[in-house]
């Protein structure tokens, strides 16, 4: 199975999840479909069960004509796809349902999918097709994916539901043309990722200078790895057990540009621990680089319960892996640890966040507060019974350097992978 990415640079803190899911879960897979062109004729829609629907909906595009219609596939286990939900309710929230409706697209078990609608909210129809015909029809392999319909049923665009406006949707609905961003072109995931030989290798590594306007992002499936249009700072942060970017001491020095990483290694449990430390050597190498580990004492925020956080903690929903990240103004956790949370609200206050909380478990959790702002983070915590207290603690941090002479010069010693 494969998961990919093309998101851009710009939401790098919120896509370190993607990272993990090399170590953790992969989502989805790549169609050999055709993705349907913007101006055909949208193609069928057969539900084996329509949830969430009043009594005598139909969902076909007789039925849906003079409505735009938003197509979301998704799937329960599909931890990007529960992330978007909470923006989606907002949106079709803003929007006049006698003149739009959202439909989830899910290929699961119904009963899997009521289960999951009776825990979390998701705004219009829920269009469940056990026989994965209506993914195959539209060509969706990946998911979250996004296809919107026009009110004459004809394609408008293949986008990602994180791309979706109010006024751009408006805007079909009136009839005008709207120029959404499409979803990345495999194609070019594939040749810019540079993919490994038919011959699976014990273990293969390349490093290559990306052409400054590279698109950000990955591609991992079981045994392989490639990241692409990913700069110095970034590569780094990954290698070296995933730390938060704000964990560079001020006087490392980092080459500029972006860069294409390619990994491949024969699967087992030997060797998926090994990769770590190889992924260093050749990024460090590759890049002339010394990369050292240090521990300093310096200002950090403590995460801790009070004796409401049990009650007011929200077990997770989710039925796969784990997702966490901050990303314009908003923190997501799914089907994550309190660490996990912990890391989150680094990447947010970019500032260190140690977790003291005791509390075991996965959870989901989403918060809002703007980007460095302590106060701001502290009282979103409030709602969950958390609590943040700024207090001296020795830190994990990477001191990079260039590397002067690699006789001499004092390795970082490999580390063991990080651990989802």
């Amino acid at each position: 199975m494969n998961v990919s990415c093309g998101r851009t640079r710009s939401c790098c803190r919120f896509e370190r999840c993607l990272f993990v899911f090399l170590l953790a879960i992969f989502v989805g897979s790549l169609s050999a479909e055709t993705l349907p062109k913007p101006g055909t004729p949208a193609p069928p829609l057969q539900f084996t069960q329509l949830l969430q629907a009043p009594p005598g909906a139909k969902a076909d595009w007789h039925s849906l004509r003079g409505k735009v219609v938003v197509l979301e596939f998704w799937a329960t286990w599909c931890e990007g796809c529960v992330a978007e939900l909470p923006d989606l309710n907002k949106l079709a929230a803003t929007l006049d349902p006698a003149k739009f409706q959202f439909i989830s697209v899910d290929d699961e078990d119904p009963k899997v999918v009521q289960t999951f609608l009776a825990k979390r909210k998701m705004a219009g129809w829920a269009g469940v097709d056990t026989t994965g015909g209506v993914f195959k029809r539209f060509g969706v392999g990946a998911r979250p994916a996004t296809i919107i319909v026009d009110r004459k049923g004809r394609i408008v665009a293949v986008t990602d539901p994180q791309h979706l406006t109010t006024a751009d949707l408006q805007a079909v609905a009136d009839g005008k043309y709207v120029k959404f961003e499409p979803v990345m072109d495999m194609d070019t995931v594939r040749k810019q990722a540079s993919p490994a030989p038919d011959a699976e290798p014990l273990f293969e590594l390349s490093l290559i200078k990306a052409p400054p306007d590279a698109q950000n992002g990955m591609s991992a499936g079981t045994g392989r790895m490639n990241i692409y249009g990913s700069n110095a700072e970034a590569l780094i942060s990954f290698a070296y057990w995933n730390l938060p970017e704000d964990r560079f001491l001020p006087t490392s020095v980092l080459p500029e540009g972006l860069y294409n990483l390619h990994a491949a290694w024969s699967t087992g449990e030997d060797n998926d621990n090994l990769i770590a430390p190889f992924l260093q050597t050749a990024i460090t190498y590759g890049l002339n680089l010394r990369v050292e580990s240090k521990t300093v004492t310096k200002k950090a925020y403590v995460l801790k319960a009070t004796e409401t956080a049990h009650k007011l903690m929200t077990l997770t929903a989710s039925t796969g892996g784990s997702m966490s990240g901050y990303w314009k103004g908003k923190l997501r956790l799914v089907n994550g640890s309190m660490d996990a949370l912990a890391s989150s609200l680094e990447d947010g206050l970019e500032v260190p966040v140690v977790n003291e909380t005791g509390i075991d478990g996965k959870f989901d959790v989403e918060l809002e507060f703007p980007a460095k702002d302590g106060d701001a983070a502290k009282a979103a915590l409030k709602t969950l019974g958390l609590e943040l207290i700024q207090e001296d603690r020795p830190i994990q941090m990477l001191e990079v350097s260039p590397r002067e002479d690699s006789s001499k010069a004092a390795e970082a010693k490999p580390q063991p992978a990080p651990k989802p």
